[in-house]
């Protein structure tokens, strides 16, 4: 009876390892449903740059210039963190962030499409 108690407990301590192990995978920076949330904002954004950049052969100094003719409304944030843009020479960064796990930040540009990273 001890050495069937002793196996049962063993293989519940195996068990209950490999769920805390499971449960302790954390999502890579740009993958999970908080930057689902980031590229589905900011992918139309990025959109209406291009179509800006390809209509007047430069990149708009601020987003605000894609109103109304490329977007109705320019969204200001994303996750509840501002949306930033920044034109660059001959090209443009667009970037997300958002929390869970760590701080993660995500960047667009024409070059890389995007890029993401993160801090635990």
């Amino acid at each position: 009876m001890k050495k069937h108690f002793s196996k049962l407990l063993l293989f519940s301590l195996l068990f209950i390892l490999f769920l805390s192990s499971c449960s302790s995978v954390e999502e890579p920076p740009g993958v999970g449903e908080k930057a689902e949330q980031g590229y589905a904002v900011c992918n139309p954004i990025v959109d209406a740059i291009e179509r800006y950049h390809n209509d007047k052969g430069a990149y708009p100094e601020t987003l605000n210039e894609l109103t109304p003719e490329y977007l109705a409304t320019v969204p200001q944030e994303v996750n509840n963190y501002p949306i930033r843009y920044d034109p660059v020479e001959e090209s443009f960064m667009l970037a997300f962030e958002y929390a869970g796990p760590g701080i993660n930040v995500c960047i667009y540009s024409p070059e890389d499409e995007w890029k993401c990273s993160g801090a635990y």
